[in-house]
């Protein structure tokens, strides 16, 4: 699941570096009560989650990560380590804080830069009211993802397809497209297999809500059942038709089930 080339701007840049992105203004009214940010998975971008702002109920602001190597930041090199895409995401939320309450989700490696944002935004003061993690175990749990590192090119593609439900064809056979998803895949697996670097902290106050996939083989339901372990402000987990891109590939379940855990929540900021 990748953007195979940069999509026409449908995103405006909250922050001058483009870490984060809105879509362009909409018609209505009704001034958002929730601002949801939705951090993508390995290779993805914030055109993952146009859906989204479609499904969203017309009070939820959207905002997506848009890391470097993709979409609008196409020419930029992959980051080093999810504590980079961390500092830069939580920065540039707080430098644009409207006190809106913040709703977070991570969907697959996208779940690590999420738990990393909801530390750095705890420690600031500025809690989450929930943070949703989808399609990823714990990161104290070892991740399939490691065994990918020392595999060639061809055997890499096997493995995606296998344990994340497949790469484009077109991929495969334009050398310019191939070229650049090895590239972003490569620096995103390995960031993401190296766990987060939050994992001594305490856990978070703020609760969590884990989905998975009822075909998801990456990440099964009792793996994600761990995340648990992660919050003292209470978690929850569910179930969705799908696989690895259950929440990709079927946004509405995806979307009802997190802005229902997050109404659910005692209004204002925690």
């Amino acid at each position: 699941m990748i953007s195979l080339r940069p999509p026409p701007a449908r995103w405006a840049r909250v922050d001058p570096a483009g870490w984060l992105v809105r879509p362009l203004a909409t018609d209505g009214d009704t001034p958002p009560g929730i601002r949801l940010i939705c951090c993508p998975h390995a290779g993805g971008g914030p055109a993952a989650f146009k859906p989204w702002a479609l499904v969203a109920r017309q009070d939820v602001a959207i905002m997506a990560v848009q890391l470097p190597g993709r979409e609008q930041r196409a020419a930029e090199a992959p980051i080093g380590s999810i504590a980079t895409a961390a500092d830069a995401v939580a920065a540039a939320l707080l430098a644009h804080d409207d006190d809106l309450p913040l709703v977070l989700y991570g969907h697959s490696m996208g779940t690590l830069i999420a738990l990393e944002v909801a530390h750095r935004l705890h420690d600031a003061g500025r809690t989450p009211r929930l943070l949703a993690v989808g399609a990823r175990i714990p990161p104290d749990q070892p991740s399939r993802a490691t065994a990918l590192s020392g595999l060639d090119d061809d055997r890499f593609f096997d493995a995606l397809d296998r344990l994340y439900g497949g790469t484009p064809v077109a991929v495969r056979n334009d050398p310019s497209l191939r070229a650049h998803y090895l590239r972003l895949m490569r620096a995103d697996f390995a960031i993401g297999s190296g766990g987060a670097v939050s994992a001594d902290r305490p856990p978070l106050p703020c609760p969590i809500l884990a989905l998975s996939g009822a075909g998801d083989r990456a990440a099964p339901a009792a793996a994600m059942a761990g995340w648990a372990a992660f919050t003292s402000g209470g978690f929850s987990a569910v179930t969705l038709p799908g696989g690895h891109f259950f929440a990709i590939e079927r946004p509405r379940p995806a979307v009802t089930r997190i802005l229902a855990a997050a109404g659910g929540l005692k209004a204002g900021r925690q």
